[in-house]
């Protein structure tokens, strides 16, 4: 009699290995919208470009995270990170730049907008040019407070 629980077991393990494979795994699943929110807080966030971001690299991310984003660590130090800049809005004094990985943050390669500490920095800022910034987190959002 132990045909029955047994046979329900495999057809449980059958149907979930078939949905599985019908969804190509969650591995290279892309996080958009909804799907990112689900995945981090996004608060302080904006102005960020994750449509390539994966659920593993979010993951990967977000491991030791505080509840509002952010390591222990990396509210308190500053971090480093090669750039292109792809919008300057001195008005806002905020500049928008394609950096690569972080990895004092855990960060991939991504677009993001920083404010900046002091708007003298904009005048080393100009859209298309290549710079090393540094930054530091500071309230929600992540301020640069050196350029090179």
């Amino acid at each position: 009699m132990k045909i029955v629980p047994t046979a329900t077991l495999i057809a449980a393990l059958s149907f979930s290995v078939a949905t599985f494979a019908q969804t190509g795994g969650t591995g290279h699943m892309k996080m958009e919208g909804k799907d990112m929110h689900n995945c981090m807080n996004m608060k302080g966030m904006e102005g960020m470009d994750m449509k390539d971001m994966d659920a593993k690299k979010c993951q990967d991310m977000m491991k030791g995270m505080d509840d509002k984003g952010a390591t222990k660590a990396a509210k308190s130090r500053i971090h480093e990170a090669d750039a292109v800049v792809k919008a300057v809005d001195a008005a806002q004094g905020k500049v928008t730049l394609a950096h690569g990985p972080v990895k004092g943050l855990g960060w991939p390669a991504m677009t993001m907008a920083f404010a900046v500490e002091d708007k003298a920095l904009l005048d080393k800022l100009a859209v298309g040019k290549k710079v090393h910034v540094g930054f530091q987190k500071e309230g929600d959002s992540y301020v640069v407070s050196s350029v090179k």
